[in-house]
């Protein structure tokens, strides 16, 4: 019975640190640096939560630039704080 009892303990622990890898936010690619598109062009976004954040919708927030092209990063719509 310990022997089930250990086996399952060792099984939850491996699974939660491979969930919280799993999990965590992804860096941005390229430069590092986020850009949102304002309708015309993409500008730098700035600081997550401290320039900007992205309420829950099917929209793109912001991109990141790999030198050649933009890419998704953040879905959400982009609202600036002031």
């Amino acid at each position: 019975m310990k022997k089930i009892k250990w086996m399952i303990m060792t099984l939850v622990i491996v699974f939660s640190v491979g969930a919280a890898f799993a999990t965590r936010p992804k860096k941005p690619a390229g430069d590092g640096l986020l850009y949102y598109f304002n309708g015309s062009g993409f500008i730098q976004a700035g600081v997550f939560g401290q320039d900007y954040f992205c309420p829950d919708s099917q929209n793109t927030c912001t991109y990141t630039f790999d030198g050649a092209h933009y890419w998704p990063f953040m879905s959400g719509d982009y609202t600036p704080i002031h």
